[in-house]
């Protein structure tokens, strides 16, 4: 039941990664780093004080999942509510320069865009280290009028994609409206892949769901520590949504995947000693799986493809993308 994949399939699977078109709908997130020294201690508090020294941007939530998408040489668009403020202006613009259509963003009338700012800090020559995380958020159900401009937006970014991938963090933004579209999707005979962290059960009848094993524990409300017990769990899945297949991300220990001809696999994680910060790592799991199936890999084949991205961007900080020839370049040197 270990699948281990081969060189060959994995090859034609890169191979095929580009020039699909896909949606990205779901919750934007601005990824705000405030880099710093410290010195000494305030006076007024006992705290350290923090000089800044840099500060950057990055895309995160569902923005992150559409990075990994034009990573991978997919033309992509992003569909999600962003603020009328400098922080929405901030994370177009970041998309855009990543190659991400950021025209489908619609503006709210009213709340701000979902920001996270991290204070990384650490005394001279030292590695910086996070101190503080600081979120703004919007709270309570998003007005009809901002929910109307985002179905409009997603509607029209479906005309002429072969997959909507769903990044549902959960962050104010209503899952009915993500279900609604992933069943007009559906109807348009689009593939949709799903990434719900607490609404999993809600998507009935798309193509795939790839949740972590903290998602399907509390989904499903079962406890996740054996092989086994995740292959069942992944089956469930399966059967009770009516998927073609679900992957079910383990961390350390790699992945369990369930397809809906039955058939069952186990993967390792490739390189998971290596790992440095798995933040954002679902996203290329996602993005990655959802390209090799548009390429024609298996199901199987498709999760191994994007275990091994997984394994590439876990060694670096913060969320991170691969590339096909990043992908290439492993299956060359360690798939058997």
């Amino acid at each position: 039941m270990q699948h281990v994949p081969s060189r060959a399939a994995m090859l034609r699977a890169v191979a095929g990664l580009r020039g699909h078109p896909v949606a990205v709908v779901g919750d934007p997130v601005l990824d705000v780093y405030l880099m710093g020294s410290t010195h000494r201690i305030s006076r007024e508090a006992p705290v350290l004080i923090v000089r800044e020294d840099a500060r950057e941007f990055r895309i995160g939530g569902a923005a992150n999942t559409a990075a990994n998408f034009a990573a991978l040489g997919a033309p992509v668009r992003l569909v999600g509510l962003v603020g009328d403020d400098e922080e929405g202006r901030i994370l177009a613009a970041t998309a855009g320069g990543l190659g991400i259509d950021a025209g489908y963003l619609a503006k709210r009338k009213t709340g701000c865009t979902v920001t996270k700012t991290r204070v990384l800090a650490g005394g001279l020559h030292t590695t910086k280290q996070q101190m503080l995380r600081i979120d703004r958020e919007n709270s309570g159900a998003i007005p009809a009028a901002d929910e109307a401009a985002l179905m409009d937006q997603a509607t029209r970014a479906l005309e002429g994609v072969e997959a909507l991938v769903i990044s549902d963090y959960g962050e104010a933004t209503t899952t009915e409206l993500y279900v609604e579209l992933a069943q007009r999707a559906r109807a348009k005979g689009i593939r949709v892949v799903v990434d719900s962290r607490h609404a999993l059960l809600r998507f009935k009848g798309v193509t795939a769901v790839t949740p972590n094993e903290p998602e399907v524990e509390e989904a499903l409300g079962l406890t996740l520590r054996t092989e086994a017990s995740a292959l069942a769990a992944a089956s469930r899945l399966v059967s009770d949504l009516g998927l073609d297949v679900a992957v079910v991300t383990r961390g350390r220990e790699g992945m369990a995947i369930a397809t809906k001809a039955g058939r069952q696999a186990l993967l390792a994680a490739h390189g998971g000693h290596e790992a440095v910060d798995v933040t954002g790592a679902g996203d290329t799991v996602t993005a990655t799986f959802t390209l090799a199936l548009l390429a024609g890999a298996d199901e199987v084949d498709a999760a191994a493809l994007a275990n091994c991205a997984a394994s590439i961007v876990v060694k670096e900080i913060g969320a991170a993308t691969c590339t096909p020839e990043a992908l290439a370049e492993l299956a060359q040197e360690e798939l058997t």
